[in-house]
Parts: C-alpha cells; sequence; structure tokens
C-alpha cells in the first residue's frame, strides 16, 4: 500500500518533468554520440606514395598540408576516388583538407555507392588557404567509394590532402535561431508563410524546417516593455509545444549591449559593486525559476558579446577582469542554483580572431570562472574570413576542451531595402557570396559544414541572428522609439513577400 501511494504521489512530477528530462538528455547524448570514433584504414591517405590505391586521375603536388605531395586537380573535370570495403552498415565520415585558387566551377569531397544517396561538401570560396571538411553517409552493403572531384577551369589548381575515414557522423545538434524580435513583430501585425506562401505560425514554420532550438534576448526594463518575463515565458510556453529547445541571452541592460555599449539598467545605476553582483544574481534567479514553471532553458549566456566586458563601468576588462570575473560568477550561481543541468556559455564577437579569444579566455579561466560552452558571434563581412573562423573554432575546442556553438551569424538575401531605415549591410558582399537568396543559403551551409569539422565533435551547432525580423511598421531597432525602422530586415529568413528562404531549410540539415 505504501509503494502504491508513493507512485502516485511521484506519478505528477513524473509525467510534467520526463519530457523534459528526455529532451535534454536527447541533447547531450546527440552532441557525442555522432562524434566519429576509431580511424578507417585507407590506401595511401595523404598521397606520399604517388597515387597509388586511388584511380589514376590526378597528379601529385608539393604543395601539401603535411608531408610531402598532395593531389592536384587542374583543368577540366576529374574524379580520384578509392572504393573501401569490410564497412560495418552505418554513418562514416569522410574528412579531407582542400585548397584551390578558386579557378574552378566546383570542387568538394563525396561519398557514394554507399547504399543510398552520395554526400557531398564542397569547398568554401576562399583562395589558397586550407580547408577542412567533413561529409558523412550512412552505409549499407559493406563499402562507400571515396570521391574528390572538380570541375577546373583555365589554370585552376585544387589540392586534396590527408583523407580519413572513420566511424560516425559529423551532425550538428543545434540548429537555432535567435527570434527575439518575434513577439513583437506578431503583436504589430507581422505575418510568416512557407516557401509557397502558405501562412502559418512561425514556430511551426521554423521547426517543420528542421530547426529545433531557439535564441531570446532579455533586457531588465525595455523602453517598449517587450524582451522582458512576460514575453519570455508566453514564448518558453510556445517553444515547449513545439519541441523545440531554447537558450536565454541575458545583455543585463535595458537595451542592445554588445562590445561597443553595456550600459547598466536604470535600476542599477546607482548601486555599489557589491550590491550590482546580488542584482545579476537576483535577476537571473528571477528569470530561470519563472522558466521551470514550463521547463528550465537549456542553455543560459551571462551576458552579451562581453569581449569588453559587461556592465560598464564596474565589469569593464580594459584593465584587469577581476569585476567581470565577479559578475560572471554571480549569474553562473543564479543558474546553476535554479538548474544545475543548465549549459553556461560564455560569448564574445569577432569570431575569426584567435588570438583575441586566446587572450580572453585565458584571463577569465585565470579568475576562476567556470562555464560549459564557448558562444561565438561570427559575421562573415566583419569577423574575417571562414579560413580565420576555422582556425579559431578549431584551436578553441583543443585548447579548452568547450564545446562550441555559433551563436550568432547571419547573410543578407538582397542589397533592397524594405523600410524607411537604411540596411546594416546592402553593399559589401564576400567573393563569390551574392547578395541573393541562393548566396545567403550557399553562406550559411558552409559556415555549417566548417561546424560540423570542429574536432572531437565539439561543434554543437548555430544560431541564426534574429531570424524572424522582418520589417514591420512598429518593430525597429529602437525599442524607445516606435518610428524607428529595421536595418535587417534583408538578412532574415524570410523573404519581403514573408515566405520562407532557401536558407531556412540549410539552418534545419543536421
Amino acid at each position: 500500500m505504501e509503494r502504491f501511494s508513493l507512485f502516485w504521489t511521484l506519478f505528477p512530477f513524473i509525467f510534467i518533468w520526463f519530457p523534459f528530462i528526455w529532451m535534454m538528455g536527447g541533447f547531450l547524448v546527440s552532441c557525442q554520440s555522432e562524434t566519429p570514433q576509431a580511424i578507417v584504414e585507407i590506401v595511401n591517405p595523404g598521397f606520399e606514395n604517388h597515387l597509388e590505391g586511388w584511380s589514376s586521375e590526378g597528379s601529385l603536388s608539393e604543395i601539401a598540408f603535411s608531408g610531402n605531395a598532395s593531389l592536384r586537380h587542374g583543368e577540366g573535370l576529374a574524379e580520384t576516388s578509392q572504393v573501401v570495403h569490410g564497412l560495418s552498415d552505418g554513418w562514416y565520415t569522410l574528412k579531407a583538407w582542400m585548397r584551390s585558387n578558386l579557378r574552378h566551377k566546383e570542387a568538394y569531397i563525396a561519398l557514394k555507392s554507399c547504399g543510398g544517396e552520395t554526400a557531398r561538401t564542397p569547398l568554401p570560396l576562399i583562395r589558397d588557404q586550407w580547408m577542412h571538411l567533413v561529409v558523412s553517409a550512412q552505409v549499407k552493403g559493406g563499402q562507400c567509394t571515396i570521391s574528390l572531384y572538380s570541375d577546373g577551369d583555365q589554370n585552376a589548381q585544387i589540392l586534396f590532402d590527408d583523407v580519413e575515414l572513420v566511424p560516425g557522423r559529423a551532425a550538428l545538434s543545434i540548429r537555432g535561431a535567435d527570434i527575439s524580435s518575434l513577439k513583437k513583430s506578431e503583436d504589430k501585425g507581422g505575418l510568416y508563410a512557407d516557401e509557397n506562401g502558405v501562412l502559418g505560425d512561425a514556430l511551426a514554420i521554423l521547426r517543420d524546417h528542421g530547426v529545433n532550438f531557439a535564441r531570446i534576448r532579455v533586457w531588465v526594463n525595455s523602453p517598449d516593455e517587450y524582451h522582458g518575463k512576460v514575453q519570455l515565458l508566453e514564448m518558453a510556453e510556445r517553444l515547449k509545444k513545439h519541441n523545440m529547445g531554447l537558450l536565454v541571452d541575458f545583455h543585463y541592460s535595458d537595451t542592445w549591449a554588445d562590445p561597443g555599449k553595456q550600459t547598466k539598467p536604470k535600476a542599477w545605476e546607482a548601486l555599489d559593486f557589491t550590491e550590482l553582483q546580488q542584482a545579476v544574481y537576483d535577476h537571473t534567479l528571477e528569470i530561470c525559476n519563472t522558466l521551470k514553471t514550463q521547463a528550465p532553458p537549456a542553455i543560459v549566456q551571462i551576458g552579451n558579446e562581453i569581449t569588453n566586458g559587461m556592465l560598464w563601468p564596474d565589469g569593464k576588462n580594459d584593465r584587469n577582469f577581476k569585476n567581470l570575473a565577479a559578475l560572471l560568477k554571480a549569474g553562473y550561481r543564479a543558474v546553476k542554483t535554479c538548474s544545475p543541468s543548465t549549459k553556461i556559455m560564455l560569448h564574445l564577437d569577432q569570431g575569426g580572431k584567435n588570438e583575441l579569444y586566446r587572450w580572453w579566455f585565458d584571463a577569465i579561466l585565470e579568475q576562476g570562472v567556470d562555464f560549459d560552452v564557448i558562444g561565438i558571434s561570427y559575421y562573415p563581412y566583419w569577423h574575417g574570413s571562414l579560413a580565420h573562423l576555422q582556425h579559431n573554432l578549431d584551436d578553441l575546442a583543443t585548447r579548452y576542451q568547450k564545446d562550441l556553438i555559433i551563436v550568432e551569424t547571419a547573410y543578407p538575401f538582397t542589397d533592397k531595402e524594405n523600410d524607411i531605415e537604411p540596411n546594416i549591410i546592402r553593399s559589401q558582399p564576400l567573393p563569390g557570396y551574392r547578395l541573393t537568396p541562393e548566396g545567403q543559403a550557399q553562406m550559411l551551409r558552409d559556415i555549417m559544414n566548417i561546424m560540423r569539422a570542429v574536432p572531437n565533435g565539439r561543434g554543437l551547432g548555430i544560431f541564426w541572428w534574429d531570424a524572424t525580423w522582418t520589417a514591420v511598421p512598429g518593430n525597429g531597432w529602437d525599442p524607445a522609439n516606435p518610428d524607428s525602422g529595421n536595418g535587417w530586415e534583408n538578412q532574415a529568413l524570410f523573404d519581403y513577400q514573408n515566405r520562407a528562404l532557401p536558407a531556412l531549410r540549410v539552418l534545419g540539415t543536421p
């Protein structure tokens, strides 16, 4: 009888919390279970023994990623391949280094004839830089063909080196969208549709395209009365219905916080430093405890783009990191008190600057700050090349043994404007990546491929910044001015007819 009573006492807890515990467990497992493990033996992976083991197309080059030789493709179509036998059924990942002078129509690595569809990863449009590529395919039938392919123009030079095949799948467990502006957009009349123009719930459209996480910013007392506890709780309820994870982005400000401004909330201006630490703790704990009525957030970032500190001047790190560390520790304690399973992120901008990240994280670790995830902003028109991004991500993963998320990125789909506010980016396309829907999708695809290649499965995923911030009157950039416009609508994932863009489908692909 006592056992029966205990069961019914615990039943409500199990019924309410099991789905969340299962989802969080799935999030943590998915970050690790698809990580490639032991290398499969292939013949002559670095082309040191001429073309032994490979089909005869291609020649050798002395420009190598490692060793003394690499495979070279030149003008015209070329495919160098090797069939690997004796494979167990399951996922496998091909890895290779590639380099090109960009005189090609197409260049990629692929797995084909594996028992399913061919899987390929193209070389990003970076000139004369070695890039690490990965591609995964599911093997059925015991064998698979490694394909190194190119279609070169005149004077083309496409190089391949250090080919590996490993069991497991290189996949992103987090395919996220920042939707911080969505609630206000909907309230002001914003509409969202799929590619065919069929109107629907924006979250349902995101989820139907494979997006499984949302990021939402929190301000302390916003002038427009958005971006606070009430809206966050409402959005959390909707996310739960769509089985989407939540990342909470604490700005610790009444308005935008970024590397150029970290303004204290008005209510905290007169606090001394001890009181300021307590305010950070109390605010963070209050928001987290409110969310627990639905489910604790999966990830919380303490501060937004805190490269130069936060809550200036107290938490500015231009002289030392002591005060910033104290504030971060206060936020960390609050989250872990509320929800020990929630992951803590520290977030910087300039994702292509490895020296900056090393300086910052070495300093913050020296202060004893604990965290779980490194968050990166990477905007390709501001933060360096894709090669710089890859170098930084790979170094961070190995140096700090922390998981990584590109928590902000974007790229325009047009150079046109859709309201009175000039767009922030309208004339800076990167070479090869046009300001078109196809160019936007191509840029996102290449960034995600770089994230998949992060060593040891440390690259968890990516968030597109303010994916739903379309041009809606009253939902402009200035929370204190309802007449302000939106300078970001050409970087949303919905076009000027409110239809989902091709990049949205890319974002949802594991």
